[in-house]
């Protein structure tokens, strides 16, 4: 196999390679900690992305994807040292790859699919992130919310333990809001845990209601609070 064995993380995170092609990329991968990170960073974004709820993309998204591809150069990575490698978290392959997932599972509405994510890790990335700009917004309940948006990592995070808690029967969840269009984001279970997500796409904002247990397929109250990420 004449393919440079650095290339195939993706394919070989997501079993999309040949049994052969497995074989030696595992060999590869015994000695190579930056693609041991890569292929372990794309299998947490594949299952986060696959537990994402389906929207049904337009006919002509298909196309679109794949003329894109088909115009993405494939170059092997450049990494000089493993410390430069895990500096650089998602390079340009990884979030190739993250967006055409994304622009699919969200294409039926043309915003990027904004995924709740309950990690406090994930939500302190953002917040520590060298380019974070972060905003503080009360809420209409009398609580308060902080956000975070980091361009560098592609990433939005949110701080909600000063919201109001909530009785058993009733979750704050989270909406994208574009063109009047409502696409829910997740829910958060746990205020004290706060919820990152990927950045919405321009004209896209974020806002907060009050729903019952569970969630609902469409907000049911008025939202407590909607952020525009671009004006954070």
């Amino acid at each position: 196999m004449s393919t440079d064995l650095h290339t195939l993380s993706g394919a070989y995170a997501l079993d999309a390679l040949s049994a052969e092609e497995a074989e030696e990329f595992r060999r590869h991968l015994e000695g190579c900690p930056a693609c041991q990170e890569e292929v372990r960073e794309l299998r947490q974004a594949a299952a986060l992305m696959g537990a994402s709820e389906s929207v049904a993309p337009p006919p002509s998204l298909k196309a679109r994807v794949l003329a894109a591809a088909d115009q993405q150069p494939q170059l092997p990575p450049r990494v000089t040292t493993l410390e430069r490698a895990r500096s650089h978290r998602w390079p340009a392959r990884i979030a190739a790859a993250a967006a055409a997932v994304i622009l699919v599972a969200a294409g039926a509405l043309g915003i990027s699919r904004i995924q709740s994510d309950r990690q406090p890790s994930n939500v302190a990335q953002v917040f520590e992130a060298p380019d974070a700009h972060t905003a503080t917004v009360g809420t209409s309940n009398g609580g308060k919310v902080t956000v975070a948006t980091s361009r560098r990592l592609g990433k939005m995070a949110v701080e909600t333990d000063r919201l109001p808690r909530l009785s058993g029967q009733e979750v704050y969840q989270i909406w994208a809001v574009n063109g009047g269009k409502k696409i829910s984001a997740g829910l958060v279970d746990d205020v004290e845990e706060g919820a990152a997500m990927a950045l919405p796409s321009p004209g896209t904002q974020v806002a907060i209601t009050i729903e019952p247990a569970g969630g609902s397929p469409q907000p049911t109250s008025t939202p407590i609070i909607a952020v525009d990420p671009a004006s954070v």
